[in-house]
């Protein structure tokens, strides 16, 4: 379901600052998938990242046959790939 079209087209979209960011997530948490805290305020990662990175899905036309559980159930594993590999 995920190829490495889709994991270059989000490592480019994302940038190294927002690599950097899921890979901080990564390295404090296990994943990238996570709800942290900022003070008393929860952030929701999938809610607010993962639907940035679910649109850029959508835009690069390489997830047509995709449903909307299959944008949530696979952006992270995307994501998660475009950290540690390498084309």
């Amino acid at each position: 379901m995920i190829n490495k079209a889709m994991i270059r087209y989000i490592k480019k979209r994302l940038g190294p600052e927002g690599l950097q960011f899921f890979r901080d997530l990564h390295k404090k948490y296990g994943k990238v998938d996570v709800c942290y805290r900022v003070g008393k305020i929860p952030h929701p990662v999938h809610l607010r990242e993962g639907m940035v990175v679910r649109n850029y899905l959508r835009e690069s036309g390489l997830c047509r046959n995709w449903t909307a559980h299959d944008y949530d159930n696979n952006w992270s594993e995307v994501v998660e790939r475009a950290l540690f590999w390498s084309p």
